[in-house]
């Protein structure tokens, strides 16, 4: 759904003074959507409202009569005012837009965003909408001012797709399969996902994952949207020494040999160890599809959202990292999380990846 306002201008109008959708949604530039909880009719002069963005989606340069107070509570979101550089902001950051300052605000472009608007001291104006932010000035200086390396929204999907498996949490899974194809994803790519993830979170969730896959497809097939099927999985040899070759495989991904005497679980029960390398280091990663980098990322967004298995967590958070993401991303895979699974689990994955660092 596209927003037609702001928390602070619920029902714009137009010169004639009728309410129109069309003008509203002037102000803004892609997809949001608004909930409001109090307009300032309210004897307070205050309003309050929620207000989510997709992707890229911003408002216009605009200003508020009486300031305006913003509290992101999902996901990663831009903040500008005029003549001052551009703000990254993160969930539970709060910033605030004195009267008449001019300023826009939105999501970044490989994350979702949704803010807490509170407008203050209605009685002294209201919102007066500006021009567009174009994408030079929404692009302009990304790096260099927010310093840091987001997942893209692929990658995104990939997080999502994982975590809410995990979960098991299947209505909000099917939503994120759409968007993981919209986002650019595979058919076979979201299969390879949700194959993997019955060695982390069991067959029942994974199961289930591929049957709500299964079912979103043929519901896509009937509405003729034909989705990219993409690269065929590998079958191995049955001469491959599959134990050698997974082996092989996480030197690969931990890039230290794997010699010397088994200690810990694999002492205690070798067997496991046998299948940690013959079946998920060999069989699975050297399916194709997916990278190493994709699968360290399945995994870790797996782990965070099962919680209680912080070893595992921090040995794959620093795999994941030999494969080529920054911290700075798999941080943003704990925002993700957070989203749509659990802040509770993204809160510890954030200590895991703290002592990671200290490491």
């Amino acid at each position: 759904m596209t927003i037609y306002t702001d928390a602070q201008d619920k029902n714009p109008k137009s010169k004639s003074g009728s309410n129109v959708n069309s003008d509203a949604a002037s102000h803004f530039t892609g997809n949001t959507s608004v909930k409001m909880y109090t307009d300032a009719k309210n004897g307070l002069e205050c309003s309050v409202g929620s207000v989510s963005f997709e992707p890229g989606a911003r408002t216009n340069w605009h200003s508020h009569g009486g300031g305006q107070i913003l509290l992101i509570t999902e996901g990663t979101a831009f903040y500008q005012e005029k003549g001052k550089p551009k703000q990254i902001l993160h969930k539970g950051d709060l910033v605030t837009s004195l009267p008449g300052a001019e300023h826009w605000h939105g999501a970044t472009p490989d994350s979702r965003m949704t803010h807490t608007a509170i407008g203050p001291n209605a009685d002294k104006g209201t919102v007066i909408w500006l021009g567009k932010v174009d994408d030079d000035i929404y692009l302009s200086g990304q790096t260099q001012i927010a310093g840091k390396q987001f997942l893209t929204r692929r990658q995104q999907s990939i997080t999502a797709i994982a975590a809410l498996t995990a979960k098991g949490n299947l209505p909000a899974l099917e939503s994120e399969l759409t968007k993981g194809l919209e986002a650019g994803l595979t058919v076979n790519e979201i299969k390879e996902i949700l194959v993997q993830l019955y060695a982390y979170c069991g067959f029942p969730r994974s199961l289930n994952a591929i049957n709500t896959l299964n079912t979103l497809m043929e519901e896509r097939k009937a509405k003729n949207i034909n989705d990219p099927v993409g690269d065929e999985p590998v079958v191995l040899s049955s001469n491959v020494n599959k134990y050698e070759l997974g082996k092989k495989n996480l030197e690969t991904l931990t890039g230290k040999p794997e010699t010397g005497p088994k200690t810990g679980y694999a002492a205690f029960v070798p067997v496991i160890e046998l299948f940690l390398k013959e079946h998920l280091f060999a069989d699975i990663f050297s399916r194709g599809v997916l990278s190493n980098q994709d699968r360290e990322l399945v995994t870790i967004s797996a782990l965070s959202s099962l919680g209680g298995v912080e070893a595992q967590l921090q040995s794959h958070m620093g795999l994941s990292m030999n494969t080529g993401l920054t911290r700075d991303q798999v941080s943003h895979m704990l925002d993700v999380v957070a989203d749509v699974a659990s802040t509770a689990d993204a809160d510890a994955g954030r200590k895991v990846l703290e002592k990671l660092k200290a490491g």
